[in-house]
């Protein structure tokens, strides 16, 4: 039986994953690791106790951003255009953190797993956007899981070449090629 986590290594656990979304976001994936330390408020000892590479921090943050998207795919339940509101929150995220584009597109088996939980989060709120008629018949599932992966590395070029701008291109292209609704004011 695993032993219970101790109150200040959760909340260590908590405050390295917040530095570490708002760091990386801020200043890619190769910042130092010594930074996401001090903005947690924690030693580097402490961070790589919690996080024993760069790769495993990166992964927790996916992870929680995973779990954030499954959290709000199901509020969006019972909404006919729920897909394409989760879709945006998606490329938001990406808006704001560019780099975690690269790690999306790795072929590691804990990063297949979270691919495969949000082609999950996704799936129901896809059908039931076709039987809305918000989505253009003919779109599955792996149509959007592609999609993504495409709109977040133009988005992180759009990002770079406009000095931090939202990515409109690239959301409305992604948008009418999926979606038979107008394109979300940004």
């Amino acid at each position: 039986m695993a032993e219970p986590v101790r109150r200040d290594a959760a909340r260590n656990r908590h405050l390295l994953l917040a530095a570490a979304r708002r760091v990386l976001a801020a200043e890619g994936p190769d910042v130092p690791l010594e930074r996401v330390a001090a903005a947690a408020g924690v030693s580097r000892t402490t961070l790589h106790r919690h996080f024993p590479s760069r790769e495993a921090l990166a992964s927790a943050v996916l992870e929680q951003n995973v779990a954030d998207l499954e959290t709000l795919a199901t509020a969006l339940g019972d909404a006919d255009d729920g897909v394409v509101t989760l879709l945006h929150h998606a490329l938001d995220v990406q808006v704001a953190a560019p780099s975690f584009a690269l790690v999306a597109l790795s072929d590691s088996p804990a990063l297949a797993d979270l691919a495969r939980r949000t082609a999950a989060a996704f799936a129901p709120l896809l059908a039931r956007g076709l039987a809305a008629g918000v989505v253009h018949p003919g779109v599955t599932t792996q149509h959007l899981m592609l999609a993504l992966p495409m709109a977040m590395s133009a988005l992180a070029l759009e990002r770079r070449d406009r000095g931090g701008a939202r990515g409109t291109q690239a959301r409305e292209i992604v948008h009418r090629g999926l979606f038979t609704t107008a394109v979300p004011a940004s």
